[in-house]
């Protein structure tokens, strides 16, 4: 049996990206704490199976009724009502009852499912069915039953919900002769909610990512891990307005979330060592570009491994010419360096930081005055603090900024944590802190100053559009 017919497409948002569905008329085991995000994937499930595939669902509830399950799934935009309608979805409300009572109810939610002609069925949860029963070996007898039945003669997937604190807690049967076992957790980084998929178990399937970020915004919603961008033909890119006495982030999303970059300002961009320049250049390019395409300044000092004609290539993702990119940008590379050599590429020394220091201002009044308009930079703080240490370069960084905010230009500061405590003797004279890091893949984003939820950076590489999408995990 081929992939295609042995797995059924979750239609859950992200998911299908990296896993190559659920085992068709099998058992998935999802658990997690209360809260934990358990009913919407559930939700997700079954509505998107009905919209997307056809396929009718029946969900099965201790917890809520009708009306509220419908409310609340309404806040996330899906609309079951209209599945009800068109005969592809049904609620039943299970109350918790004793054996006799447990029986009978399951021997309904089976004649619903074959009446309605399921093919994905959740119940949840088990955790409080069980409750119900004098013994957890009458409560296997039971759902071995219904599983056969349900799985086996009628081919319907079925999620099965459970509460459990973590994955090694709480291992039942279930989990034993489930096709799929899925554990959601709810925990923090950096004081932040980030929400956590761990795979445990995929029958006949192949785990290449066994945790994955996800969030609860707009529904549920698998966050793959975060993929580069790949240079087109062609590309569509269009900068966004800039805000009232501000500049535009290059993102709209972004914009949308911290208002812009105010006329001035610094940006301190924390950068995740674990992270490449092309994942954090998913935040930085945008605002380069934005500046470019609008006729305006970038200078910039590149961090280390990062070369000049690698930045010109980059900035094609983003539809900026090499003419444009020659004209519109100038980079301070030290003397020593092994740098290609270009016009727009000025060499300053690198011994001497406060000769280099009046070299790179007077070059920057002299541009800035052909453009008629403050200029963005860019500075790797890393090559900074190689050539000329520590405390000369946060020096030099306090000059500049100086000069920023009489500009009213904007700076953003490149700083990786090669140096013990950099980040803390630099964040005083940044106006913005955003943080870029990595988890279980995903390129994920917060604001320090000001204080913000975590974001997910996710790409589409296949859109003439290179603008990431930001993502709030709540």
């Amino acid at each position: 049996m081929s992939l295609e017919n042995r797995f059924v497409k979750s239609f859950v948002p992200g998911l299908d990206e990296v896993i190559p569905g659920f085992p068709r008329g099998g058992l998935v085991v999802v658990s997690g704490l209360p809260g934990s995000g358990k009913t919407s994937l559930g939700m997700s499930f079954i509505y998107n199976g009905a919209m997307i595939a056809g396929e009718p669902g029946l969900y099965v509830s201790t917890y809520e009724n009708r009306e509220r399950f419908l409310e609340n799934a309404g806040s996330f935009g899906m609309d079951f009502r209209q599945l009800e309608e068109r005969g592809l979805f049904e609620f039943i409300s299970l109350p918790i009852l004793k054996e006799a009572g447990i029986a009978e109810s399951f021997n309904i939610v089976i004649e619903r499912v074959e009446s309605l002609g399921a093919k994905r069925l959740v119940i949840d949860s088990f955790t409080a069915l069980r409750e119900g029963f004098r013994s957890p070996h009458e409560a296997r007898i039971l759902l071995q039953n219904v599983l056969h039945r349900v799985l086996e003669r009628l081919k319907c997937t079925t999620m099965l919900v459970k509460e459990r604190a973590s994955i090694s807690e709480d291992i039942g049967f279930e989990d034993y002769v489930a096709d799929a076992v899925i554990h959601l957790e709810a925990t923090l980084l950096e004081n932040r909610i980030i929400r956590i998929m761990s795979f445990e178990k995929l029958r006949g399937g192949e785990i290449r990512h066994p945790k994955l970020c996800f969030t609860l915004h707009k529904g549920f919603r698998a966050l793959s891990p975060t993929r580069t961008l790949k240079l087109r033909e062609q590309v569509s890119f269009s900068p966004p307005p800039d805000p009232p006495d501000g500049y535009t982030t290059g993102i709209p999303d972004l914009d949308h979330e911290i208002g812009g970059y105010p006329k001035g300002a610094t940006v301190l961009m924390e950068i995740d060592p674990k992270l490449t320049p092309s994942h954090y250049h998913l935040i930085l390019l945008p605002a380069v570009a934005s500046f470019i395409h609008k006729g305006r300044l970038v200078i910039g000092i590149p961090s280390g491994g990062v070369t000049v004609v690698a930045l010109m290539k980059a900035g094609k993702l983003y539809g900026v010419s090499e003419e444009k990119f020659l004209k519109q940008t100038a980079f301070f590379i030290e003397s020593t360096a092994p740098m290609e050599e270009l016009p727009n590429v000025i060499r300053v020394s690198s011994r001497d930081h406060d000769k280099a220091l009046l070299d790179v201002m007077n070059h920057v009044i002299e541009l800035s005055r052909k453009f008629r308009e403050p200029p963005f930079i860019g500075i790797g703080v890393d090559r900074l603090i190689r050539l000329y240490g520590v405390n000369a370069a946060v020096n030099l960084l306090a000059m500049a900024q100086d000069h920023v905010k009489h500009s009213g230009g904007l700076m953003v500061l490149l700083a990786k944590p090669v140096e013990l405590g950099i980040i803390e003797r630099l964040a005083p004279i940044a106006d913005i802190h955003l943080k870029i890091t990595r988890k279980y893949g995903c390129v994920i984003l917060h604001g320090i100053k000001p204080g913000t939820p975590l974001y997910a950076i996710q790409t589409d590489p296949e859109s003439t559009a290179p603008l990431p999408e930001i993502i709030p995990i709540v």
